[in-house]
């Protein structure tokens, strides 16, 4: 509570000093826009956006559905969305900023690449000696052991005895996001970028691969035991359903920010409205922006205020998600509306630096 009444102090603070009164801030926002600010998210996210609705007191809707697919719903509607809350900074910066629909965007949390393993598995028991043997290589910083272990599990993963699942990376960056991983195993452990990629190709050949189009579709086929493993899974998901799953080490899970360059030498492109995109791998931020083409943009600013508040923070971790000590702003700052833009480099929200 004490964070919490320090964060709402100094929202009113700064905001009287910049000579602006005509608005309660806070978490609850009052005259919300007619018909509430309607927002757009990642599908795995639409349950934390509609908690960030509800809580901030503003009316609102959320549609959910994979982040490349919102992007292009938004590009289509670029009026429509007040809001766009996306799994991948790369979906705002490849596809909504050359159109000039969106300038900025603020990283609030992490989060990285896990395998979910189905329960129902005739290898579930193995898989899972092999994973507690894992997360102690990567407690102890054994380097050669989590390369022997890790290429092992996968060895196991893609042997073409097990059904594999994965979602289509032209609509749901869990997919393109499952090859980067793969890729980046590749290069870690054989010095080759395709070698797992090429395995997965041949699951593929094989039928022993299911792609769908958004990431969480899977959850009941592992359930079901439809699918051995769940390759297209981020740790919050994992959590949040209660997936047994398999930590990789951070050279590999798109979650260590650390391993950055590294991350940025696999790509996978994209088709994206008869375009192709070049997509080039990154730590996984959880991030949102506000559409340079919506009207009501302060509302929208009053709805962010919420998620980058410690309330939102702290909801934002109960869905698995790893809140960053600071969220950070990438951008165009100018472009930030009010009153949202009066907290720029401050102690609650960071300007990290422009959109290359």
């Amino acid at each position: 509570m004490r964070t919490s009444r320090a964060f709402v102090i100094l929202v009113l603070a700064i905001i009287i000093a910049s000579s602006a009164a005509s608005y309660t801030l806070g978490y609850h926002a009052a005259s919300p826009a007619p018909g509430g600010v309607v927002t757009i998210a990642a599908s795995l996210y639409a349950p934390y956006l509609s908690s960030v609705v509800k809580n901030s007191g503003m009316s609102g809707t959320v549609v959910g559905m994979g982040s490349v697919a919102a992007a292009r719903q938004i590009i289509l509607e670029p009026e429509a969305y007040g809001v766009f809350l996306s799994v991948d900074p790369a979906v705002i910066e490849d596809m909504l900023y050359p159109r000039g629909i969106s300038s900025w965007y603020v990283a609030v949390a992490s989060d990285q690449m896990v395998i979910g393993v189905s329960r129902s598995s005739p290898v579930y028991g193995e898989l899972a000696s092999l994973n507690s043997s894992l997360n102690v290589a990567i407690s102890d910083g054994n380097l050669s052991a989590e390369k022997e272990i890790l290429g092992r599990i996968l060895a196991v993963v893609l042997s073409g005895n097990y059904t594999v699942g994965t979602s289509d990376p032209n609509t749901d960056p869990e997919g393109y996001r499952a090859l980067m991983m793969l890729q980046l195993s590749g290069m870690w452990l054989h010095g080759d970028q395709g070698y797992y990629v090429q395995e997965l190709n041949a699951l593929n050949s094989s039928g022993k691969l299911y792609e769908v189009p958004m990431g969480s579709a899977l959850f009941s086929y592992l359930e079901s035991g439809r699918v051995d493993f769940d390759i297209a899974l981020y740790k919050s998901s994992a959590i949040q359903q209660g997936i047994p799953h398999i930590l990789l080490p951070p050279q590999v899970n798109l979650g260590d920010a650390n391993y950055s360059q590294f991350y940025a030498r696999s790509s996978v492109e994209i088709e994206s409205g008869g375009e192709v995109v070049d997509l080039h791998g990154a730590p996984i931020y959880i991030c949102f922006t506000i559409p340079n083409t919506y009207q009501s943009k302060t509302q929208a600013a009053l709805l962010a205020l919420y998620m980058i508040s410690p309330e939102g923070r702290s909801l934002l971790r109960s869905y698995g998600a790893v809140p960053l000590a600071t969220p950070l702003l990438y951008g165009n700052a100018s472009q930030v509306p009010y009153p949202l833009s009066v907290l720029i480099n401050t102690s609650v929200l960071s300007y990290a630096g422009p959109i290359n």
